[in-house]
């Protein structure tokens, strides 16, 4: 099973050199999951050539030995890191689609309620409209009903017409009946003056039956003149609704235009703003990580300081003197202290390799620390985001491994520090005057590390000071871009609440336009067979006006009056 540990050596005593142990910290799972054990401590000759402090990943087996090889464990905490990176990456792309969906769906349900109110308007419109049509199917009934009457008067006409046409052609026979009678003889008996009489009554009863006609075509008339008032308004209407919806559709054309380019006047903006959010979100980033560089290149820096003080041999050695039992070096057999410097000194070579080489490898990753911040400054935003990530991880890289060189070169000190303590009593009981104790192990060089720390140390200040004067500049970049983004906001805010009174003024013209609309189509497919039937029925009512003024003229009564007074004057 995989295990993150700990290096920590303790010395066994006078003689026995140091023992490395594993401090056991997390362990990996079936799943790939990490989980924390307990301080369990394990030994591990394997794990000589790591510092102290140094966090390694070893495989162990189920009897806690070493299986494979050990390795340091800042490339797999990289990863680690990396790959919970991407996580919250995704869990927050994943929440800005929540949120997206959050927003499609509001308005969705904004679009359905102003749908569901159209559509309430609609109905109304529709029962309106509904109404209207029983209107005139009733007033239709109605000039049906007169056009029925108009038949029947117009029959009752024909037939009265009939039967005076009939009365006066008998009437004029018994007139030329009489005149011949009159040439025969001047006087009449009483039972023909009666018989005459009689048929004269009949006439004017037939008269009568005229008058009564011609009353019930008046009223016919009054019928139709209020039926073409009552079109005339429909017909008016019409012509309104006509000039109406087309003042209509202008304003719906120029609220339309006016309405597409405020909608992308928006959409400008709201772009310019996503860019602006971008552009802000990439400043705050690179501040974050500027702030963060300076922080870890502060602590680097006193690192390094502290470092070099210990190699340069400006600290002192009393902690170290007081680990070294110098009692029992003077005690030891001569042949046993030689067996012991020397192998502290194969030891100090081996570690002082292994840091060179760690340090060597933390010089590597401060050019490529040093090679990203230049490509950044030289690409567009969008390359910057990808880079950033990347120097991110590249400066956790350095940071970790920078972290497992303070142990390390902590280690090496210690371990320089006893093999001059063990040098200056073996020197002593040699019989060798050395004044210059650290001759003694001239086969280790620490001048590559100083010079290392020394380069380091001009660059960390050099970088400080630029990046002092970045993280300045960002922070006004930040609150221009932020004060240029609320104006942004502002004005977008406005906007929007413009666009939404205008469209609720659209809807509301174009709710009246449809409305409009249905009432002309309506009428224009209900008003002209109205108004034909109505015509119809206007032409012969004054037909029939025509016949019975023509009828008065021929002046019947006035015949008739004279008939009955020579008949009269007969009769006597």
């Amino acid at each position: 099973m995989l295990y993150l540990a700990e290096i920590q050596k303790q010395s066994k005593g006078f003689m026995s050199g140091v023992e490395t142990r594993l401090k056991l910290i997390a362990c990996q799972r079936n799943d790939q999951s990490w989980g924390v054990v307990g301080n369990e401590l394990i030994a591990a000759e394997e794990a000589n050539d790591f510092g102290d402090g140094a966090l390694i990943v070893v495989n162990l087996g189920t009897n806690r030995q070493v299986q494979g090889k050990i390795e340091l464990a800042s490339p797999k905490i990289i990863a680690i890191l990396k790959n919970f990176s991407r996580l919250v990456e995704k869990n927050q792309e994943q929440e800005q689609e929540i949120s997206q969906w959050k927003e499609s769906l509001a308005i969705q349900s904004e679009e359905l309620s102003r749908r569901q109110i159209e559509m309430e308007a609609r109905l109304e419109q529709v029962e309106q409209m509904e109404e209207e049509f029983k209107q005139f199917e009733q007033q239709k009934a109605e000039i049906a009903q007169a056009q029925a009457e108009t038949e029947s008067i117009r029959a009752d006409f024909e037939a009265k017409s009939a039967e005076l046409e009939g009365a006066w052609a008998q009437l004029r026979g018994q007139q030329n009946s009489l005149d011949e009678r009159l040439k025969q003889a001047n006087i009449l008996d009483h039972h023909q003056a009666d018989e005459l009489k009689q048929q004269l009554k009949i006439i004017a009863s037939a008269n009568e039956a005229v008058s009564t006609l011609r009353n019930q075509l008046k009223q016919a008339e009054s019928a139709v003149a209020l039926q073409k008032q009552t079109m005339q308004s429909h017909w008016d209407k019409l012509t309104h609704n006509l000039a109406e919806i087309e003042i209509k559709r202008q304003e719906l054309y120029s609220m339309t235009t006016e309405l597409s380019a405020k909608k992308a006047q928006l959409q400008s903006w709201q772009e310019a703003i996503a860019k602006g959010e971008q552009q802000l979100e990439i400043e705050q980033k690179s501040l974050e990580v500027k702030q963060e560089l300076i922080q870890f290149l502060n602590l680097q820096s006193e690192s390094h300081h502290k470092m070099f003080e210990i190699l340069s041999g400006s600290s002192t050695d009393a902690e170290s003197t007081a680990k070294i039992d110098l009692e029992k070096l003077e005690n030891i057999p001569l042949p046993n202290l030689e067996t012991v410097v020397e192998s502290l000194k194969k030891d100090l070579e081996k570690v002082a390799r292994f840091v060179n080489d760690q340090e060597e490898e933390l010089g590597w990753q401060c050019k490529a620390v040093e090679e990203l911040e230049a490509k950044m400054s030289q690409v567009n935003d969008f390359e910057r985001l990808t880079l950033e990530q990347e120097l991110a991880d590249e400066k956790e890289a350095k940071k970790m491994l920078d972290q497992t060189l303070v142990g390390q070169r902590r280690s090496l000190k210690e371990r320089h520090q006893v093999l001059l303590q063990h040098s200056r009593v073996l020197k002593r009981r040699q019989g060798i005057v050395d004044f210059d104790f650290e001759s003694a192990i001239q086969d280790i060089d620490l001048t590559p590390i100083k010079q290392s720390l020394e380069q380091q140390q001009q660059e960390l200040q050099q970088q400080q000071q630029q990046l002092n004067s970045e993280v300045n500049q960002s922070k006004l970049n930040i609150q221009e871009l932020i004060a240029k983004l609320e104006q942004e906001r502002t004005q977008t805010s406005q906007l929007e609440q413009e666009i939404a009174q205008l469209q609720d003024k659209w809807h509301e013209l174009n709710l009246q336009t449809v409305a409009t609309q249905s009432q002309i189509d309506f009428y224009q497919h209900q008003l002209q067979p109205l108004q034909d039937n109505l015509d119809q029925i206007n032409h012969q009512v004054t037909e029939m006006e025509k016949l019975l003024i023509d009828s008065e003229a021929s002046s019947s009564g006035i015949a008739i009056s004279k008939i009955e007074q020579i008949v009269n004057e007969l009769a006597t």
